[in-house]
């Protein structure tokens, strides 16, 4: 037996044009889904709005494990069952947002129902389609993306520059130790040093691949020391994700890191070529980055 649905029915002229909306009738339940935008940036917020109506008896609950695929619940907020003519209605408003760049639909939304008898049952709501876009916008479209290789020397022309950048790096780190341990100086802050590492990357003339991997990895070992955040050792996704989960990054602030790494993981694991300029807007989104969280404190 279906009942009628009217509050989940608006007008569809009255919907914004960037929102998508899946019904479901099972099972004697109707439920509307709506997500809000479906074409957005990433790192972006959307707004995921559950409404449902069953049968008196019938018990719903919302099925996750904090993510749905590649979204990640943010915030929930769930209205009680209210009872009315045609059944008991019920709400969930869910806040998701999404560092992956390479998803092409919401899905994994699942509705559980429980009877009084103990018959249980399962709602299961059609992919949502989606569109992903990253900070380098239109340049994905104009420009060809080479395949990946199959395998790659350990010691190529292109990783010589990676090198001499590791090589460096550590040979400075020895020096500060070894001046640390004399008395002479103090260790720089994870902010001087970041700053100084930028700084000798823009006067090192890098090809594509090594200067975005040596700009991703200064801003990762900056937030290990700033946040004390495992950065290096993490994927991008993974790394996002711990950092929800650190109080002193704000919002905007976890939005603008995941759209400089995805960006990056573009370049080093997709293998685009942005031009001089892209280059040098991640130089400034990452000067921007450290030097805006370095104010934060605890």
């Amino acid at each position: 037996m279906l009942f009628a649905l009217p509050f989940l029915f608006p007008a569809l002229l009255a919907l914004p044009t960037d929102t998508s909306i899946v019904n479901l009738q099972q099972d004697g339940i109707e439920v509307e889904v709506s997500l809000e935008p479906i074409d957005f940036l990433v790192g972006d917020t959307l707004f995921l709005q559950i409404k449902a109506i069953a049968p008196d008896g019938i018990q719903l609950a919302l099925h996750n494990d904090e993510t749905f695929g590649s979204f990640t619940i943010v915030d929930t907020t769930t209205l009680l069952d209210i009872p009315s003519e045609e059944g008991r209605i019920w709400n969930w408003s869910i806040h998701l947002d999404t560092f992956d760049a390479s998803t092409t639909a919401l899905d994994g939304i699942a509705l559980e129902w429980t009877q009084g008898t103990g018959e249980k049952g399962t709602l299961l709501i059609d992919s949502i389609p989606v569109t992903v876009n990253t900070i380098l916008g239109e340049i994905t479209k104009e420009t060809s993306i080479r395949s990946i290789k199959e395998h790659v020397p350990l010691f190529s022309r292109n990783s010589t520059p990676s090198i001499i950048v590791s090589s460096i790096a550590f040979c400075s780190l020895c020096l500060l130790l070894f001046r640390f341990s004399k008395g002479k100086k103090q260790l720089p802050s994870p902010h001087v040093r970041a700053m100084a590492d930028i700084a000798n990357l823009k006067n090192t003339n890098f090809e594509v691949h090594s200067f975005y991997t040596s700009l991703s990895d200064i801003v990762r070992h900056y937030l290990e020391g700033q946040f004390k955040i495992a950065a290096t050792g993490q994927t991008t996704r993974e790394f996002l994700n711990a950092a929800k989960q650190n109080n002193r990054l704000e919002h905007f602030d976890r939005e603008s890191l995941g759209s400089f790494l995805v960006a990056a993981d573009l370049v080093k694991f997709a293998k685009h070529e942005p031009g001089d300029t892209c280059s040098n807007d991640a130089l400034k989104k990452a000067e921007l980055f450290i030097e805006e969280t370095s104010k934060v404190t605890a």
